[in-house]
């Protein structure tokens, strides 16, 4: 008897039924400690910056985005239909130094970059009080 390993990974005659399927993915993500702030840059090309939805409830930020696509050709014989369906979200737990109004969102070249500034520091005001 000859013992073969398993390997998930190994491909099978299925593999062509799912090499055109969209995998539903977390893009990376660099985060970035800056003397004002922090600066999020999210790897999502192919995507508009019209896909994404940022939300920040309870010092929760949620970073999610879809894209939705269909290539249908109504004018000719129809041997195969694609429809595509792409989406992630992330989550990140700010820290209560963030101010939450402040956050600024720019999309280009396919990185979503986010800055979320700091609270100004609070230096307790010193006050004279002169004797009478």
């Amino acid at each position: 008897m000859k013992l073969i390993t398993y390997n998930p990974f190994y491909p099978t005659r299925w593999t062509n039924l799912f090499n055109d399927v969209d995998y539903v993915t977390s893009p990376s993500v660099n985060v970035v400690e800056k003397e004002n702030g922090f600066a999020l840059d999210v790897v999502s090309p192919g995507l508009a910056k019209e896909d994404f939805k940022i939300e920040l409830k309870d010092k929760v930020l949620t970073i999610s985005a879809e894209k939705k696509s269909e290539t249908k050709n109504e004018s000719e014989k129809v041997w195969r239909n694609e429809y595509s369906f792409a989406s992630f979200k992330r989550t990140f737990h700010l820290p209560d130094v963030v101010d939450g109004d402040g956050i600024q969102a720019n999309y280009e070249n396919g990185i979503l970059k986010l800055f979320i500034p700091k609270k100004p520091e609070v230096v307790p005001a010193v006050k004279t009080i002169e004797v009478a």
